[in-house]
């Protein structure tokens, strides 16, 4: 029987054939490597952007909460404060973003195409709440507050600074005045008359004197409402810059210089309306702060509340008594009042000579009872018009004369509903007309003093807080190939944008 034998043909490749696979294979890993380097680009620059974000999420809670500001603490509640932290912060969030350690049985099924980690973080650009000797503070401050402020209160501002100004409502000295009228009708205490009697004088606002030298501030509150706290200021922000020990960026603002005149004045606004809002003061005192009239401190500049509130309270008795004097002599019946009775107590005193000059302080001193009333209206929330008128008088001559000073006269309008300012206003104006840096500085120092006061935040501090920041970062991938990525990141428009923006 004859066998068949199976013959298998045997394979054979061409030279052609050899090297067009070739030529595919390369081009085939080509691709696969064009897409290694593309995607490890695009993922650095998505996992950049996501830490970039994470970090920025990790603002400083109680600042927002208390201030609605949003800063990154790079002292992360610890005493020492450096952007090294930021940075390790930044590689850690990029490395867990470029790990697949949370992919279910990644090891079993999966190989990392990219196998890209984080080896380095540079924060190359900086701006701390302090820079710009405060500038970046009132830029984030106004940018918190800015959509909630009509432009009408800008304008009422301005009206009430002008009259204030023109009128040299602050820089009249009523008192001083009235004490040289005083020393003036003293002298003839103690003189003969021409029928040889003894004279002897009797101020008719002796009563009301009395009461001012006492101060003014017993005389419009009382005691037990005054709060004495007192703060240590040797280590807050103002005392610190004083020194120079302050940490300070290199995203350098622009100063209000770059705005208009009139916008610089909007900002100026916005950032004490700010402060208005977020600060304690009289009437609206915030109890757990280490001061409770915060305000008036950002004002006045003293350790203590006592103190601040006698500022406020005494430049604010400034304005009105010479606003007051200003209406009393400008009414010629109240003035023909004030003459009548100075002419008559001179004739029972026997110095008719005089009756100009009592009449001169009987003017002076209805003015002082009618200032009295106005600010205890003003620290009880009520609102007096800056100029008034027969309308919106208080006070009667004989009820000033008594020296009571109690809320009721004969002429009591304290039903009226004429517009006028209130004590916030007067703060409005006083903010205005202080030196904006100083204002700055104390008003940080009251955000540094509120934060401390609070769990964890013993040794916060405003110059180590960021609004913005710049990363460099170098990524390498274990298939050889390294990466350079740079991002800068801001909670407000970029502070270099604005910069630019003013020039």
């Amino acid at each position: 029987m004859t066998s068949v034998k199976k013959v298998t043909p045997g394979g054979y490749m061409t030279v052609y054939l050899a090297l067009t696979v070739t030529v595919i294979m390369a081009l085939c890993l080509a691709l696969i490597e064009g897409c290694r380097y593309r995607g490890i680009s695009l993922e650095t620059e998505c996992v950049m952007d996501i830490g970039m974000d994470s970090i920025l999420a990790e603002y400083h809670r109680e600042l927002q909460k208390q201030y609605n500001l949003f800063a990154i603490d790079c002292s992360y509640g610890t005493e020492s404060a450096s952007t090294k932290l930021t940075e390790s912060h930044l590689l850690e969030y990029m490395n867990r973003n470029f790990s697949l350690e949370d992919v279910f049985l990644e090891k079993l099924l999966y190989r990392d195409f990219f196998a890209v980690q984080a080896e380095e973080a540079q924060a190359v650009k900086a701006a701390f709440l302090t820079d710009g000797e405060g500038e970046v503070f009132r830029r984030v401050a106004v940018d918190a507050i800015e959509d909630t402020v009509g432009i009408g209160l800008l304008q009422q501002l301005t009206d009430w600074l002008q009259v204030i100004e023109s009128r040299g409502l602050e820089q009249q000295d009523i008192a001083g005045q009235k004490q040289q009228i005083d020393v003036q009708i003293q002298e003839y205490d103690g003189k003969e008359t021409t029928e040889g009697k003894t004279v002897h004088i009797e101020n008719p606002t002796a009563a009301l004197e009395e009461k001012r030298n006492k101060g003014l501030l017993k005389l419009v509150t009382e005691e037990d409402n005054i709060s004495s706290r007192r703060i240590e200021t040797e280590s807050l922000l103002e005392t610190r810059m004083e020194r120079g020990e302050i940490n300070r960026g290199n995203l350098v603002p622009g100063t209000a210089e770059n705005y208009e005149e009139w916008e610089a004045l909007k900002q100026k606004v916005f950032f004490h309306e700010y402060l208005l809002r977020y600060l304690g003061r009289y009437g609206q005192e915030k109890q757990d702060s280490p001061l409770w009239y915060q305000t008036e401190y950002v004002i006045v500049g003293k350790d203590n509340d006592t103190d601040n509130l006698k500022g406020i309270v005494n430049r604010i008795f400034v304005i009105r008594e010479a606003a007051n004097t200003m209406y009393l002599t400008g009414s010629e019946e109240k003035r023909a009042i004030a003459e009548l009775l100075g002419e008559a107590l001179a004739a029972a005193m026997m110095v008719p000579e005089i009756g100009e000059l009592l009449a001169a302080t009987l003017i002076l001193g209805w003015a002082f009872a009618e200032s009295v009333y106005d600010v205890k209206e003003l620290l009880a929330g009520e609102k007096i018009p800056l100029l008034k008128t027969d309308a919106t008088w208080h006070y009667g001559l004989s009820s000033a004369l008594q020296g009571e000073l109690s809320g009721t006269s004969e002429e009591d309008v304290s039903g009226s509903d004429s517009p006028g300012m209130g004590y916030e206003d007067y703060l409005r104006i006083f903010l205005l007309l202080c030196e904006e840096q100083s204002v700055t500085c104390r008003a940080m120092d009251v955000v540094e003093m509120d934060i401390r006061n609070t769990p964890g935040n013993r040794a916060f501090r405003l110059d180590t807080c960021i609004v913005e920041i710049a990363m460099n970062v170098k990524v390498k991938s274990k298939y050889g190939y390294s990466f350079e990525i740079e991002r800068q990141k801001s909670y407000i428009g970029s502070l270099e944008a604005i910069e630019n923006t003013g020039n």
